[in-house]
Parts: C-alpha cells; sequence; structure tokens
C-alpha cells in the first residue's frame, strides 16, 4: 500500500511539474506572436495577452496549490486555448478570418501541441482522482 502511494505522489508531482513548465510554453508561445496580433488584430492580441497571463497563473497554481481541484481550470483554460486555436484555422475567428487554412505556421504548431499536452495532462489527472482512492495532498516535507 505504501508503495502505490509513493508511486501516486511521484506520478502527481510528475505530472504537476510537467503541466507547469507546458503552461509556461504556452505563455512564451503567444508571447512570441503577441506584438504582431496586435498590430493586425486588437481583439486577439487581447486574446493572447489574457491566455499568457492565464497561463502563467495556472503554472504557479499547479505548482503551489495542494488540491487535485486545481486540475479544473487548467484543463478548461487548455481546451478554450485548443478550441480557438482550432476555429482560427477551420472557420476563422469573427474578427481574424486571414489564418484559416495557415496550419503551417511554426509557432501555431508550437501552441497546438503544448496545449494539447496540458489538455491531456489536465483530463489523465482528473480522471485518475474520479477512479482511485484520494491520495494526500502534496506538501514540502513528504517523503518519498
Amino acid at each position: 500500500m505504501a508503495n502505490t502511494n509513493t508511486s501516486r505522489l511521484i506520478g502527481e508531482r510528475l505530472a504537476r511539474a510537467t503541466a507547469a513548465v507546458t503552461l509556461g510554453a504556452i505563455a512564451v508561445v503567444h508571447l512570441l506572436e503577441l506584438s504582431d496580433q496586435l498590430a493586425e488584430n486588437k481583439l486577439v492580441g487581447y486574446s493572447f495577452i489574457a491566455l499568457i497571463a492565464a497561463a502563467v497563473i495556472a503554472a504557479a497554481a499547479v505548482i503551489a496549490v495542494p488540491s487535485p481541484r486545481v486540475w479544473i481550470p487548467v484543463d478548461l483554460l487548455a481546451a478554450g486555448a485548443l478550441a480557438a486555436y482550432l476555429l482560427s484555422r477551420t472557420t476563422g475567428l469573427p474578427t481574424d478570418p486571414l489564418e484559416i487554412g495557415n496550419w503551417s505556421c511554426t509557432l501555431g504548431i508550437a501552441a497546438l501541441v503544448t496545449e494539447t499536452l496540458v489538455l491531456a495532462i489536465a483530463t489523465w489527472q482528473l480522471r485518475s482522482l474520479r477512479t482511485a482512492p484520494q491520495p494526500a495532498p502534496v506538501t514540502e516535507d513528504a517523503d518519498l
């Protein structure tokens, strides 16, 4: 039983670290594109600012908040960013029809990959919370 709890704790810490780094990558990808978006389409640029701030806050929360409920907003953040990306490339956004079909943008692909990874990690953590007994909260002094 102790070995199972240790494995679960290690898995949760690994998921949290990976999600935090990947959320940081989402922020960086959108930061790199921010000035162009603000110049071309202010609404999309402002949504990038909101996403950057949300990704940084979510990364901090994933590390600092021991509650498993932290995965719910992380999951929603990644799903929303992914949906916006897919809409921008398929039907187009109301203020930005120029991105329709632009699937070869390097930063767009990086955004797609990082958002999908965060979505997968958060969904996995939420699913494992429903099927497994509740683990003890992650604390700094927990022994491995």
